[in-house]
């Protein structure tokens, strides 16, 4: 019988076991919105959709679609039947 002088029974494989499921937990919400949230990764795919609505910032449209393959989607108002273009998941932002 083991004595513990904090009176927890947690074992040293429960904590690594609760570790792990942190990190996966981590890894799998970098992957959905990490680059939504990231300043710089947002800036570059908004700027990579200001180039393809010709430099004009006022009619692009850019959304962060989050499913299996997240992706930026960048859409150009000013030409309103043109299909949306998919950016990707990466957007280089030391371009």
């Amino acid at each position: 019988m083991g004595v513990s002088a904090s009176g927890s029974s947690l074992t040293m494989k429960t904590v690594r076991q609760v570790s792990v499921a942190v990190v996966a937990v981590f890894v799998v919400l970098a992957y959905l919105y990490g680059p939504a949230v990231t300043p710089g990764f947002r800036d570059a795919a908004a700027t990579e959709c200001n180039e393809h609505a010709t430099g004009n910032f006022r009619s692009f449209r850019l959304t962060w679609h989050v499913g299996v393959y997240p992706h930026w989607s960048c859409w150009d108002a000013s030409r309103p039947d043109a299909a949306p273009v998919d950016l990707g998941w990466w957007t280089n932002p030391l371009a």
